[in-house]
């Protein structure tokens, strides 16, 4: 139950974690007076946070109506950086996509170069909406971020990007909030099903990300980094690999797309795409169930400590024919039966990031203390 002085944001949660109340409920649920109450929702209804809605049963007089969150017309952008293309998407406040245009690029082009064009499909896209309003922005980058600030924390697979450019680029830009995350964090997020839900996503594209969602909350670590397992060394002889970073053996330079292409040579398809096309070729499964069984002998100790129910593998790679059972058949070897957890390929593939920015961008908005803070600016206003 909420505090009998449950605040404007307070009660808009409420509302929306109970997809909407009468004001009889509300009262019952909180303790507050009718004309606290209805004060409140009086500014949440002005400021366009929540509407009434149908009537609900009869009760012998005049019939009540729910109290709903006004979703109506809502939207988010996402705008999902890779290292090869960007994914921009306008979606409802579930992450569902309404619009989207897929973009290639190079990520080491710099910030100055790209996101002014990205920018531009962005505003194109949102345009061709009609009676829509945009509520805020999200961004996911493959490096680590600071959940306080936004800020690049990390920018060895982004050379060239200031580590405040995408956040401030973008919000003067749209003059909205904008929650900049890592990718695959975001990307786990987007899997996600239930607050219930102890969850690890990896994503497996040119490098390696690995998002992990616990309880509904994408866990972040003291300096945003958890999750950030595609420099981790698992390979520690004189012929391990070099990575791009500089180390040697480290995940990414056995797992990931690069180290695949890097390892088939001279016989590696032209992109990432081309070998998943050519994954039944003798060479091609070779490489690929050789990077898989590096995976997933990295992830045992991943699985052991967090015990998710799921393991979801996304990306190009993830979805290639028999990295997931790979991974899975490596894990099994790896850790008890008890603790293993359901492996299975991404099922929203490219849809799982910007679904997730979304969900976080929604989170930031309509978070109790922000809504406080708008509806007091909004009456010191006027």
């Amino acid at each position: 139950m909420a505090s009998v002085t449950a605040s404007h944001g307070e009660l808009l949660h409420l509302v929306r974690a109970r997809e909407g109340l009468s004001r009889q409920q509300l009262m019952a649920e909180t303790g507050m007076s009718r004309g606290t109450l209805y004060g409140r929702l009086d500014v949440l209804v002005r400021l366009g946070l929540v509407y009434e809605a149908e009537a609900l049963g009869a009760t012998g007089g005049r019939r009540a109506r729910r109290i709903r969150f006004e979703d109506r017309g809502r939207v988010v952008l996402a705008v999902d950086l890779g290292q090869s293309h960007a994914r921009v998407a306008v979606t409802d406040l579930l992450g569902s996509e309404q619009r989207r245009a897929d973009l290639p690029l190079r990520i080491a082009d710099g910030g100055a170069a790209l996101l002014g064009p990205v920018l531009d499909h962005a505003a194109k896209l949102l345009k061709a909406g009609r009676g829509e309003r945009l509520v805020g922005v999200g961004v996911g980058v493959p490096a680590s971020v600071d959940p306080a600030t936004g800020r690049l924390e990390s920018v060895e697979a982004m050379p060239g990007w200031g580590n405040d450019e995408v956040t401030s680029t973008v919000s003067n830009r749209f003059r909205v909030p904008v929650v900049v995350e890592n990718d695959a964090r975001a990307g786990a997020m987007g899997e996600s099903r239930s607050d219930d839900e102890t969850l690890v996503y990896v994503k497996i594209a040119t490098g390696i990300g690995c998002g992990i969602v616990i309880g509904g909350e994408p866990l972040r670590g003291a300096a945003g980094l958890a999750g950030d397992i595609g420099h981790v060394r698992v390979g520690t002889n004189r012929e391990a690999p070099v990575c791009r970073c500089g180390h040697t053996g480290c995940l990414a330079a056995y797992s990931s797309g690069r180290a695949v292409l890097e390892r088939l040579g001279d016989r590696a398809p032209d992109s990432i795409a081309a070998v998943v096309a050519a994954a039944d070729s003798p060479a091609v499964a070779s490489a690929l169930g050789d990077a898989a069984d590096v995976l997933g002998a990295a992830l045992a100790p991943v699985v052991g400590v967090l015990n998710p129910q799921r393991l979801v593998l996304g990306g190009p790679l993830g979805a290639a024919p028999g990295v997931v059972d790979r991974v899975r058949e490596r894990l099994a070897q790896a850790v008890p039966d008890r603790a293993l957890p359901v492996v299975e390929r991404s099922a929203l593939g490219t849809r799982a990031t910007p679904r997730g920015l979304a969900r976080l961008v929604v989170r930031r908005v309509f978070a109790p203390h922000a809504v406080d803070a708008a509806v007091e600016a909004a009456l010191a206003s006027g």
